[in-house]
């Protein structure tokens, strides 16, 4: 699952936009160098699947009942995910608590977008403040397997221990989508090191994640899922090179803590912050 738009082949990143930049803290907790070890069971391109129910927030939309990005739900009405996925967002069928998308399992949800909003400094060439939040005809029916996650208000030391999951291609350059959620960890990375993967295509409101020896990370299908750090939201699936997980080239992920303050300032100021 490396970092791309939807199923094109898009860059795809993890945003850090929703952040004022008086608001840029450093998370604390515990953390890990950059290109520590893995190993392969950890993997999303030829990767793992996700434990049953252990990802209550991970949404799927799906378009003609194929995956076309993912999201996170953040209250019962609202998911949020990336900008770049709002192409013919109309046709698009939002899955709460869905896990096998091949198999009717009973704890799945499916709701119809009622109404979209674009982060307002949304660009999409490089793609800055990739964050789209999407309302729902009518709230999700929170429980074991639909659930909700708080958003990370303070932006990740390097080094971070975060996870990402979803249902993109699991090989890359040729693509093979699963029917399963795949997950996987990964570890922030610091903006200079992410600056010299991209030659400073990388703003603030961006985040690199991933393992130095590469073999990990999203891919097309995975844009607009999460990237979790300590429990809360951080990154945004964005963009990223269009062979997935190379050594090197980290995922970019729109930077959460960065867009904090804009989801607090929608009309109807009912999403909770962590």
């Amino acid at each position: 699952m490396k970092h791309f738009c939807s199923i094109n082949s898009y860059l795809s990143v993890y945003d850090s936009r929703f952040l004022r930049p008086g608001w840029t803290n450093i998370c604390q907790g515990w953390s890990r160098s950059f290109g520590g070890s893995y190993t392969e069971g950890h993997r999303i391109i030829g990767g793992r699947n996700c434990l049953f129910g252990s990802r209550p927030y991970q949404v799927a939309l799906l378009r003609n009942g194929r995956i076309y990005c993912g999201g996170s739900l953040i209250a019962p009405k609202w998911v949020l995910t990336a900008a770049h996925c709002s192409r013919r967002i109309s046709t698009v069928r939002v899955h709460l608590g869905d896990y096998n998308l091949q198999v009717k399992e009973g704890t799945e949800q499916i709701r119809r977008i009622h109404n979209f909003f674009m982060h307002p400094g949304y660009n999409l060439r490089p793609r800055d403040n990739d964050f789209m939040l999407l309302e729902l005809d009518k709230p999700a029916r929170l429980n074991s397997y639909v659930n909700t996650i708080n958003l990370a208000t303070c932006c990740p030391s390097p080094g971070t221990r975060c996870s990402v999951s979803g249902w993109g291609t699991i090989k890359s350059p040729h693509r093979q989508f699963p029917a399963i959620m795949q997950c996987a960890d990964l570890y922030s990375i610091s903006q200079a090191r992410c600056q010299a993967s991209y030659s400073g295509r990388i703003t603030e409101n961006m985040l690199c994640a991933g393992v130095e020896q590469g073999g990990i990370g999203t891919c097309q299908g995975d844009s607009g899922g999460p990237l979790v750090c300590h429990g809360k939201l951080q990154g945004v699936v964005s963009w990223g090179k269009s062979v997935c997980a190379l050594p090197g080239q980290p995922g970019v992920y729109a930077n959460v803590c960065k867009a904090a303050q804009w989801v607090r300032t929608r009309p109807d100021k009912i999403l909770r912050l962590g």
